[in-house]
């Protein structure tokens, strides 16, 4: 989602056609079509007139004693209603209006003007909860076939060996999700020594799991992020997890996914109703369309590299 402009005639107040009044209390609307209509006055207790910009020095108030909504809008070709965006500052309780962050509404705590944001995918991310999956377990050639990186650093024995680096891809479960929640196991670990998993940027110098002798077998939930990574045969994977055993100790390694952390439901690829019937980001045309332009956007905000057709 972004932002327009400041709206330079914030006064103005753009209703769409009349089609259709009931009651006085719900008002379906069309596309305007007039063209350099002349405004019409709205003045406190004067009518506002669909189809024509209605201007009003201060506020315009639509009552109606109707046991349903004051106001309906409708549009069968665009949007029923489109506010444009300018800076406010002193906001009236109970105003809603586009920030630059997405939709704010200002309330008033202690005769003071508050603004809060509403969580949209423009601003925050939404955790959906999926089936819990594993995605690595090297102790087993079978546990290790989302391995893009690090399959040559595993012993005989199915431990990662000291100073690995390990990258794993969530490809068919998460589709340009912004973070997992999880759990990481170590099994067999051979000394003391801890293991870091994230999704993207520098290496931290912080442990996900930490463990103090041999033949250990522990686990600890994790939060990270998710990043993008390319091999160094040009394969790109947009969803992976990355995994540092330092030169402490060799360890095996399990993971399993438990949710997602996503700006978009339908990166939630496995938990998606849709599945079935999804195409790729690839589409060009009708919903599918529709549905890759919202999660390219939203991952490029992210500064994840998107790419199609893959």
């Amino acid at each position: 989602m972004t932002s327009s402009e400041p709206d330079r005639t914030a006064s103005r107040r753009g209703l769409l056609r009349k089609a259709a009044v009931a009651g006085g209390a719900a008002v379906a609307a069309t596309a305007v079509t007039t063209a350099n209509a002349t405004p019409a006055s709205a003045a406190s207790g004067d009518p506002l007139t669909i189809g024509l910009p209605n201007e009003a020095a201060g506020t315009t108030t639509v009552l109606s004693s109707a046991p349903g909504a004051t106001l309906a809008l409708k549009n069968s070709t665009g949007a029923p209603l489109h506010l444009k965006r300018q800076d406010v500052t002193s906001p009236e309780h109970g105003s809603i209006f586009p920030t630059r962050a997405g939709l704010g509404y200002s309330v008033h705590e202690s005769g003071v003007p508050v603004r809060y944001e509403a969580h949209t995918t423009a601003n925050s991310t939404m955790l959906v909860p999926i089936p819990p999956t594993r995605i690595l377990d090297t102790r087993s050639a079978e546990g290790r076939t989302r391995l893009v990186e690090g399959a040559g650093r595993i012993d005989s024995q199915g431990r990662a060996v000291a100073d690995s680096f390990l990258v794993v891809h969530l490809q068919g479960i998460a589709e340009y999700a912004d973070g997992m929640l999880g759990n990481i196991t170590v099994a067999k670990t051979e000394k003391a020594g801890f293991v870091t998993v994230y999704g993207r940027g520098d290496r931290p110098n912080a442990s996900t799991i930490n463990w103090w002798s041999a033949g250990q077998l522990l686990s600890n939930g994790v939060i990270t992020q998710l990043g993008a990574y390319e091999t160094a045969n040009g394969e790109y994977y947009p969803d992976v997890v990355g995994i540092y055993v330092p030169k402490a100790s060799a360890t095996a390694l399990i993971l399993d996914v438990t949710g997602l952390l996503v700006f978009h439901p339908d990166s939630a690829v496995i938990n998606s109703p849709k599945t079935t019937a999804r195409t790729s980001l690839a589409a060009e045309s009708g919903t599918a369309e529709v549905r890759a332009r919202q999660i390219k956007a939203l991952a490029e905000r992210g500064d994840r590299e998107v790419r199609t057709g893959e």
